[in-house]
């Protein structure tokens, strides 16, 4: 069994071609030279997929080779098409994937890195990246996934994301904004990546969704953006040691050997085992690869360590409990806040503090086939309001579907739980004069089908509850 575990001590990985090896080690053979070593500068790396460019044709095409040997294996090799994509999920349900957890960001970056180990084996080209496909810079996906003839298609309801807002600047660049590893994380998992399977469709919008090529195009953006967040605009993953020290143990090798892999070891993957040819998302740039020892040794140095980042909630406010809510009817909840929960909310620094309207549903609903747009003190809003509106606040989309029976058969039950930033839009209201002391604050969620009409409009949607939270801004530390 091949093991990677978190370099708390003598800080040892395992590297393609030199086993495992301490990251001092190899900087420390670069004597006074600060050319990166080769093993860290030659590593594969994942592009940006676009056209026009020799550098992602040929990446393309080895990724065609790739999916064309994988389903050509034997069913009882664990390396093949259907037993990879199982992994994630079938179409009886989610199998080991990680949504709605803490874990979703590591989970999925040891999915790619050992994909992308067997794609670099069965084709024999170690230099090997997976391209990613940047949904904000490029919404439409690539020529080489629509020709219905090549093996790296698969049908889709769309084949672009323009047209949903999810994907774009004003939406990206709030979520980016926030400098808390785990409030990001819930917002891009629940904002751009469900809304990314759900909008295009087809199996890509459901349980077996790995079953599409695209999917590890996708993923590998949502890896990327994770990396940009981390790495490029300096943000700190968690170095709590129950979340660095957690196992994934449902992969194999390129070999098709067991894999083990810690979550803290999947923080440094992007600095040992590929690299990201940079692009920009939203407002945050292209930013320069780095070529020196020096900032090298200083970059892994911050990304190993962490900071003591946690999910801390100073206030808590009830909005509304268990309530079944019907996807073809907008809901609106109004509280009466305490004199000092109005003052708490409407005073908040937004400087040091952030508000969210945290929402919890017990399952995934039937369809999957909208997204849930929230609003604050709008309670005539419907899916015809725009989302220009002053009390819009953000959306969130489910991304898969309540399969029944599906415990039965060893499936996951997910419980979605979103989180949509409301500062800018509370703060928005109080210049308007539309919250002053005293008034009650109401939250509206308004389902918008994707294609005009619901695919079940009777689909109801167990409510669990409805929460306002404050949550404390973390200060990047001075580097």
């Amino acid at each position: 069994m091949e093991t990677l575990s978190f370099p708390n001590l003598d800080r040892r990985v395992f590297i393609k071609g030199l086993g495992f090896v301490s990251i001092g080690l190899i900087l420390g053979t670069m004597g006074g030279c600060e050319e990166l070593a080769d093993a860290i500068k030659n590593r594969p790396t994942r592009r940006r997929l676009r056209t026009g460019s020799p550098e992602v044709d040929a990446d393309i095409d080895t990724y065609r080779q790739a999916v064309t040997l994988m389903k050509a294996l034997p069913a009882g090799d664990q390396r093949s098409w259907n037993n990879q994509a199982a992994i994630h999920g079938t179409a009886a349900g989610f199998n080991y994937c990680q949504h709605g957890t803490n874990h979703f960001f590591d989970w999925h970056r040891a999915y790619l890195f050992y994909f992308e180990k067997i794609c670099q084996k069965l084709t024999g080209n170690a230099k090997f990246g997976l391209p990613y496909w940047n949904w904000n810079q490029n919404p439409d996906i690539h020529p080489a996934f629509l020709d219905p003839a090549s093996v790296l298609f698969l049908a889709r309801t769309r084949s672009s994301m323009t047209g949903s807002p999810t994907i774009t600047t004003p939406t990206l660049d709030p979520i980016f904004a926030d400098t808390n590893f785990f409030t990001f994380r819930q917002q891009l998992e629940g904002t751009p990546h469900n809304n990314v399977h759900t909008y295009t469709g087809g199996t890509f919008g459901g349980t077996a969704s790995a079953l599409d090529p695209i999917f590890w195009m996708h993923h590998c953006m949502v890896d990327y953006c994770w990396y940009k967040w981390n790495v490029d605009l300096g943000n700190d993953n968690t170095n709590d040691p129950a979340w660095i020290n957690t196992d994934e143990i449902q992969f194999v090798d390129a070999d098709g050997n067991p894999a083990t892999v810690t979550a803290g070891i999947t923080t440094i993957m992007p600095l040992l085992s590929y690299q990201y040819e940079s692009s920009a998302i939203g407002s945050s740039p292209a930013i320069a690869a780095i070529k020196t020892k020096k900032e090298y040794q200083a970059l892994e140095a911050r990304i190993r360590a962490g900071a003591n980042i946690k999910f801390e909630v100073k206030q808590r406010i009830s909005i509304a409990e268990k309530a079944a809510v019907s996807i073809a009817r907008p809901f609106s909840k109004e509280t009466r806040l305490s004199t000092s929960d109005f003052a708490g909310i409407l005073n908040s620094d937004v400087a040091t503090e952030r508000i969210f309207a945290s929402i919890e549903y017990a399952h995934l609903p039937a369809t999957s086939d909208f997204a849930v747009r929230v609003f604050i003190n709008l309670p005539n809003a419907n899916s015809a309001t725009s989302i220009d509106d002053p009390h819009y606040a953000g959306s969130f989309a489910f991304f898969g579907t309540e399969q029944p029976g599906a415990a039965d058969q060893g499936h996951q039950h997910q419980q979605p739980k979103f989180l949509v930033n409301i500062t800018d839009t509370l703060q928005r209201l109080k210049r308007n004069q539309e919250l002053r002391d005293g008034s009650p604050i109401s939250v509206q969620l308004v389902a918008v089908p994707f294609g005009g009409k619901f695919e079940k409009e009777d689909t109801e949607l167990p409510l669990d509850k409805i929460e306002i939270i404050v949550t404390p801004v973390v200060i990047k530390n001075a580097r």
